[in-house]
């Protein structure tokens, strides 16, 4: 409650006297009964930061198990195996099914050169590499003689397929030549297995042109060329 202060004036004309009043920390009163506002302190002035959005935290993940995880097994071309072939035998065996031999995986690899694969490359004569002979018979104009024996003829045939079109003749060199000289060995022939087209090689040549009825003058030309892709012996 705020008490205020009079000033009172006798008639008498006497010097007023004022009685003080009770301060009050806000408002102080005068004799004309007007209320002024006493001394007050400053109001602190506070500076708020300003709002910045906090990002929310981010909770942790589960946990991962304890238990490792085993990875998924790569599946493996069965049709490539490396240093498995052996392309170049002594002599080429007939096969039938069911065999098991070091002649069974030059088979599958000849199979598989000659895009009848793929084939795993595993020297057993199983319902894999029948499946890739059958489709080889496939492409014969009748019926093949023994279903899935490799006699002579079969491997002539897959092994001429990797043969290119270029005619071959004494002093041609390379990997063409390997194959002629594989493919004349299949057929009956006895020659040397080096990538030399020499005399020794043209005599074999000569002796399968004679065998095939097609000139014997020793250069593996068109016809010749065919003949082995068709899978022609010596005989």
């Amino acid at each position: 409650m705020v008490v205020l202060g009079l000033t009172l004036t006798a008639c008498s004309g006497t010097t007023p006297q004022t009685t003080s009043a009770v301060e009050s920390p806000t408002v102080t009163a005068t004799a004309t009964g007007t209320v002024q506002p006493g001394p007050t302190e400053p109001i602190p002035t506070v500076t708020a930061d300003p709002l910045t959005p906090t990002k929310p935290t981010p909770r942790p993940s589960a946990t991962p198990s304890a238990t490792p995880t085993t990875p998924a097994p790569t599946p493996t071309d069965p049709g490539s195996v490396a240093g498995a072939c052996e392309r170049t035998l002594p002599a080429y065996p007939a096969l039938e099914r069911g065999a098991t031999a070091p002649a069974v995986r030059s088979l599958q690899c000849f199979l598989n050169d000659a895009d009848y694969g793929p084939v795993a490359v595993d020297g057993v004569y199983g319902a894999q590499t029948r499946a890739a002979v059958t489709k080889v018979e496939s492409t014969f104009e009748g019926p093949a003689p023994k279903p899935g024996r490799i006699d002579a003829g079969m491997w002539v045939l897959l092994i001429s397929r990797s043969l290119g079109d270029g005619t071959l003749k004494v002093g041609s060199k390379g990997a063409d030549v390997v194959t002629l000289q594989r493919a004349l060995r299949a057929a009956g022939g006895t020659i040397t297995v080096d990538g030399d087209f020499g005399s020794e090689t043209k005599k074999v040549v000569k002796r399968f042109q004679q065998a095939n009825r097609i000139g014997d003058d020793g250069v593996v030309g068109d016809e010749t060329l065919f003949l082995l892709k068709m899978g022609a012996t010596i005989g």
